[in-house]
């Protein structure tokens, strides 16, 4: 609808009509382009002729064509001299018209009269009708004193001209040929560009800055404060003074899913090109800790901790656990570089090295501590495997790789093993604890139905670190019992031995044990003799069951009593190692896979289900020396050697080795010897991997969990912990805003971690301050689990009878954000 100039400008048109056949108007800088049809439209009595440059003549003859009709020339050209110009004869006895674009566009934009001379000041960015529809769109009466932020807002298409955002925008476009930065200049808004920012972040409004600066300066006035004190004095033109805005500033930069990649590459820039590593290198490492905004500051904090370690000894063996642990548990994400391994690694490393195994008795002893702690050394050298083969470039960390090795495989691994096998006897073994047992103790007494996974070298220690992630689901309740294998432990042993049975065997000729007199090798066979017991009784591959629908499992499993489920990923992988990473990564996944069954078959009624192993393992990358190898040669004996026993009817009398008989584990009377190491040290072999090994003697090898789940179908009652705010006056009386919550209950099996995040924002949603994240996962008492914030206000004009809030939200939840209602208490 045309405003109120433009109907000046069609009356004036008509008036014009009213003794003139032509009226001629020339529009150099097409400023009326856009309207011009609508002007047309409200003329009663002329049609529009819109002529074009250079062609006078043809214009000319077009009018004269149509004698009988009144025109307005309108052309998007300048005026041509009179002696290039066809039309200056009609022009004589014509009307020329002109009109001041300025006015409507300045109606158009809906801007007060005071407003005229800026838009005749930029007249070259208001001459498009797009880049006028921007204006408006993002104009915002605040921008009132300044309007050079209308036009900067509207090219960067920044709400309300969010300082953070718009700088955010522009960085993104990159220092060189900054697209943004171009446009300010072509449009005449660049020194106020800079103006803007500058006061905002309380640098010399005067001085020369560009990008790059700019951003060094923001990194810098960052790192002071973090650390609380001024760097050197050559970067002392590198500070601003409004703090605060700078802190959330760079806060949302490093916490923006959508820059996160500029933020690094500004990030990572700055630290070198400032050589940031040379001035922080000589800073205590918990003064580094305090730094968070350079991912390389990893590098100089690794660098130190690895000076700690001096072959096994250790200096400050706890400040090394608090520093990874403060690293590790940042909420910003500091390792964009991949440092995380490393920490995960010395922190195991250091752990192991400060662990010894426990002088003891007996075997008894032995097993009452590793069932409760001992497994932990173990877990933490696996552990510490898997962070190693994560570790990008491992330079720096060969060396104690190397000693961790040997210390595992040279002190703890010798000690346990050697300690165990100096009173252990397996004909002292309990019936309750009796591999062969199996059945007997834990399955044949169940009157509803249960499954058994038999996991192939599902270690007890590695059966520990399942039975802690599935107890967070409070739909299962667990007990862990234990069981010691027979001895060979290897697979065709343990296996066949827990399937019920009147009777074992060993069959020499097969060199495997039958049971009841038949072949128990396979699933089918073992299917059998499941079968032989009770007909609907069930054996079976774990691997299918996960690939089976719920409507095939549950066919399945209809009318069935005892289902046995084989599954084989570790020693899949274990015999076959050619790396480290295969073997632990193989431990993950049958972790994960367990995990994934025991809920596929809770959601498919099992109520009960028993998880346990035919036998452990022993692991290490320590080399067996052949020096320290035994070598059976010089005896005489029917049979093969295995790397961890060797079973024979001979009678041998070998110095570091220990016997037993096949009678003894299968309980009957066979008198074949099986003859095993009394430590990790091996027989000269041909056979098996030469880290990973069992057969033998040791606890590792021969403990195996019976981890019994008892499950239901019932909902998860766990929900996300929950937090409260403290006592507070809802007043914003400082631009640091120290907070307090509550967690209303510690973590347990119904009370899960959770993710908050706190900020302020103002009563139009805008946000003013940072993003604090709050980790809810504490345990203990009610005083253990306050948790104090503090949130950064951004440095502004703020209105004290407007309305602010201060905002909860829960990562990943659905639910409104939490909203507490604040009054602005600051004097600007």
């Amino acid at each position: 609808m045309p405003t109120l100039t433009t109907d000046k400008i069609i009356a004036k048109l008509n008036s014009y009509f009213t003794t003139n056949q032509y009226v001629f108007w020339y529009d150099e800088k097409g400023e009326f382009k856009d309207i011009i049809g609508t002007i047309a439209d409200q003329l009663t009595s002329a049609k529009l002729y819109q002529a074009q440059a250079n062609q006078q003549f043809k214009t000319k003859i077009d009018l004269l064509k149509d004698s009988q009709h009144k025109y307005l020339i309108y052309a998007t050209y300048k005026r041509p001299k009179i002696q290039e110009n066809y039309l200056t004869d009609m022009e004589h006895y014509s009307k020329l018209f002109t009109a001041d674009a300025t006015q409507i566009i300045l109606e158009e934009l809906n801007l007060p009269e005071e407003q005229l001379y800026f838009v005749k000041q930029h007249s070259d960015y208001f001459g498009a009708k797009s880049r006028r529809a921007d204006f408006v769109k993002y104009w915002s009466d605040a921008f009132a004193k300044q309007p050079e932020k209308g036009t900067i807002a509207a090219i960067t298409k920044t709400e309300k001209l969010d300082m953070n955002e718009l700088l955010m925008k522009v960085i993104a476009t990159g220092s060189d040929n900054n697209h943004y930065v171009f446009l300010f200049t072509k449009y005449g808004v660049l020194d106020a560009f800079w103006k803007i920012v500058m006061n905002y972040f309380g640098g010399d409004e005067n001085s020369e800055v560009d990008l790059n600066h700019l951003v060094e300066c923001l990194f810098i006035t960052y790192l002071s404060n973090e650390l609380e004190k001024k760097l050197p004095s050559k970067f002392g033109n590198y500070y601003l003074e409004r703090q605060d805005n700078v802190q959330i500033f760079i806060d949302r930069f490093a916490d923006s899913n959508k820059y996160q990649q500029y933020y690094d590459d500004c990030s990572t820039t700055v630290w070198h090109q400032l050589n940031l590593a040379e001035v922080l290198k000589h800073e205590p490492v918990m003064i580094l800790t305090k730094i968070s905004i350079f991912e390389e500051i990893n590098h100089l904090i690794l660098a130190k901790l690895v000076a700690k370690f001096d072959g096994k000894q250790i200096t400050d063996y706890e400040q090394i656990l608090e520093t990874i642990d403060q690293m590790l548990d940042r909420t910003r994400n500091n390792y964009s570089g991949g440092t995380e391994p490393e920490y995960k690694f010395l922190r195991y490393a250091a752990e192991l090295l400060n662990l010894k195994v426990p002088l003891v008795e007996n075997w008894h002893e032995e097993l009452a501590d590793y069932l409760y702690n001992g497994y932990q050394i173990d877990t933490i050298y696996r552990k510490s495997l898997l962070a190693y083969t994560d570790i990008s470039n491992t330079d720096n960390y060969v060396a104690i790789k190397k000693t961790l090795d040997l210390y595992y495989g040279n002190i703890l691994l010798d000690s346990s093993v050697k300690q165990w096998n100096d009173t252990f006897n397996l004909q002292q073994v309990p019936n309750e604890l009796r591999q062969e047992r199996f059945y007997h103790n834990h399955v044949r007494d169940v009157r509803k139905r249960v499954v058994v996974i038999f996991s192939d070298a599902l270690r007890y220690e590695v059966a520990k670190e399942l039975e802690e992630e599935l107890n967070s689901d409070d739909r299962l309740t667990m007990k862990m019992n234990h069981a010691l294998t027979v001895l060979p432990s290897v697979t065709y042993m343990g296996m066949n031995v827990m399937l019920p049975h009147h009777k074992l065997e060993w069959d020499v000729k097969a060199n495997k044990v039958r049971v009841d007199g038949a072949n128990a090798e396979n699933t089918e066979n073992r299917d059998k003799i499941l079968k032989s017991y009770d007909e609907n009784n069930l054996a079976f591959q774990l691997k299918n069951i996960l690939e089976m629908s719920s409507k095939e499992i549950k066919q399945l499993i209809v009318g069935k009593n005892v289902i046995y489920l084989y599954h084989n990923q570790i020693d899949a992988k274990g015999h076959e190692l050619k790396t480290t990473r295969e073997l632990v990564e193989a431990t993950e996944k049958a972790i994960a896979e367990i995990k994934q069954a025991v809920q596929v078959l809770r959601t498919n009624g099992i109520a009960h289900i028993i998880i346990t192993a035919d036998h452990g393992f022993i692991y290490q990358e320590k080399q067996i020396q052949d020096t320290d190898k035994i070598d059976l040669h010089d005896q005489s004996y029917v049979g093969n050697a295995h790397l961890r026993y060797l079973i024979t009817p001979n009678k041998m009398n070998v110095k570091g080795v220990k016997e037993t008989t096949l009678g003894v584990s299968l309980n009957n009377n066979d008198s074949t010897n099986v003859y095993y190491p009394m430590s990790p040290n091996e027989f000269v072999a041909k056979s098996g991997s030469k880290n990973y090994v069992h057969g033998g003697s040791s606890i590792q090898e021969m403990l195996i969990p019976v981890l019994d789940i008892k499950a239901s179908s019932r909902r998860s009652v766990a929900q996300p912990a929950q937090i409260k705010l403290a006592a507070t006056t809802f007043r914003i009386n400082n631009l640091k805003m120290n907070l307090l919550f509550n967690q209303t209950a510690p973590i347990s099996d119904t009370v899960l971690p959770a993710e908050y995040h706190a900020y302020f924002t103002d009563e139009d949603g805008k946000l003013i301050s940072n993003n604090v994240t709050i980790e809810a996962n504490r345990t203990g008492s009610a005083a253990d689990r306050t948790i104090a914030i503090t949130i950064t206000m951004q440095d502004a004009q703020y209105g004290l009878n407007k309305k602010y809030y201060l905002v909860i939200e829960r990562e990943g939840s659905e639910e409104e954000p939490k909203k507490f209602e604040y009054r602005m208490d600051l004097v600007n």
